[in-house]
């Protein structure tokens, strides 16, 4: 048995799925087990903190772009993004 508080809003919300899946409470709740990805919090943090990097690293070479526009190695700049997308998906995953 597991107890767990609900706000009236979650509670009724619960209710209204359950009875919109001709289900009991219990049986939705088991149902949903298998589909919930649980995430570390700190993990969580730790990739919005690189997320960020990223974010500022980007709107650094954007800068620098658009201030040296005819100095700009296309091929550099390129390379740098590729190498920032590849951390992204690595991340993501």
């Amino acid at each position: 048995m597991l107890r767990v508080r609900f706000s009236d809003e979650e509670w009724t919300t619960l209710q209204e799925q359950a009875n919109a899946a001709g289900m009991t409470m219990s049986a939705l709740v088991r149902d949903h087990l298998g589909r919930v990805s649980i995430r570390n919090r700190e993990d969580e943090r730790q990739r919005l903190i690189r997320l960020n990097r990223i974010n500022a690293n980007l709107n650094m070479i954007a800068r620098w772009v658009n201030t040296y526009r005819d100095k700009a190695e296309t091929i550099q700049v390129i390379s740098h993004l590729i190498a920032i997308q590849r951390y992204i998906r690595d991340l993501a995953s």
